[in-house]
């Protein structure tokens, strides 16, 4: 990155003072130049005062002891380079003019910035302030509403509402198709409230005890859809509580050697034939819950 006191920067200073004053505003060539030549002189003084204020960190942190008198000349340095660098004034004054002197010039001979701007906007109407006003007077139904309705005297208490109905099919309907008795006739739907109170909820006291399952219930790897679901949604379920128990892999999708090694003693050469063993089976029925699926596929 380029540094204000290198080479190459220094070869590519602006022909052209940092200013705009004397700068004919409608010449785009002179106007482009004047503002490249202030954006650059900023970013100079930013990297300059940046630059010292890295040497006076280093200067205050040599070996631990605060050599501040050994760098007072940086320090004068960096003061001085912040007050260039902090003008006062809106951000168009300080773009545009560096000394207060020539603005004030510019204001006298109405040659300002601010006396263009007027120029162009003289002959033009000032901008209008529209007002909304709402015809619509105010709703009723805007007030709060009571806790407690108001009735008048004598008027009959309203009636409370039915409770919703638990049953899909309304009283009188005749199931057909659910008669279970030889020469018996199909049953008829009662109201709900002939129905005993347990009769509701048995159906989710069947659905709680078999969402509990078993541990090793539910496999990742099985080709059906819903036990492959419940096994993701328990192992889910173990990792936010924080379970450590690792994930169970199938034994033929295991990269793992087989024991059993030349020289062996007889205890390991028998370990290693149950563990071929397991493996034999395990590949075996899942060729064969393979070709399963694929005998049943091709006859659909």
């Amino acid at each position: 990155m380029p540094t204000p006191e290198s080479e190459l920067f220094k070869s590519q200073k602006p022909k052209v003072p940092p200013t705009f004053d004397g700068v004919d505003y409608y010449d785009t060539k002179a106007f482009k130049a004047a503002e490249d030549a202030i954006i650059r002189e900023q970013w100079v003084q930013a990297m300059m005062t940046r630059l010292l204020s890295d040497e006076l960190s280093r200067c205050h942190r040599v070996n631990g002891v605060n050599h501040l008198e050994k760098c007072g000349h940086l320090r004068e340095r960096y003061l001085r380079q912040l007050a260039m660098s902090k003008l006062t004034g809106a951000k168009f004054l300080q773009q545009n003019y560096l000394d207060k002197k020539s603005e004030e010039i510019d204001l006298e001979a109405k040659v300002h910035p601010i006396n263009k701007i007027a120029k162009i906007n003289n002959g033009k109407p000032p901008p209008q302030q529209l007002r909304r006003f709402s015809t619509h007077p105010h709703l009723l139904s805007s007030a709060p509403v009571l806790s407690t309705p108001v009735s008048k005297p004598g008027e009959a208490p309203p009636a409370k509402e039915p409770p919703p109905a638990r049953s899909i099919c309304v009283a009188g309907t005749v199931l057909t198709g659910l008669n279970f008795t030889k020469g018996g006739k199909d049953p008829v739907a009662m109201k709900d409230e002939d129905y005993p109170e347990w009769l509701w909820s048995c159906l989710d006291v069947i659905k709680t005890k078999s969402d509990k399952g078993t541990h090793d219930a539910g496999d990742e790897f099985s080709k059906s859809k819903k036990t492959r679901r419940e096994a993701v949604k328990r192992a889910r379920a173990l990792e936010a509580a924080g379970g450590l128990a690792p994930p169970k892999i199938p034994v033929q999708r295991q990269s793992i050697n087989l024991p059993g090694a030349e020289g062996g003693t007889v205890e390991d050469n028998i370990d290693a034939i149950h563990k071929r063993e397991e493996l034999r089976k395990a590949m075996r029925k899942e060729r064969k819950a393979k070709v399963k699926e694929t005998n049943f596929l091709k006859s659909m």
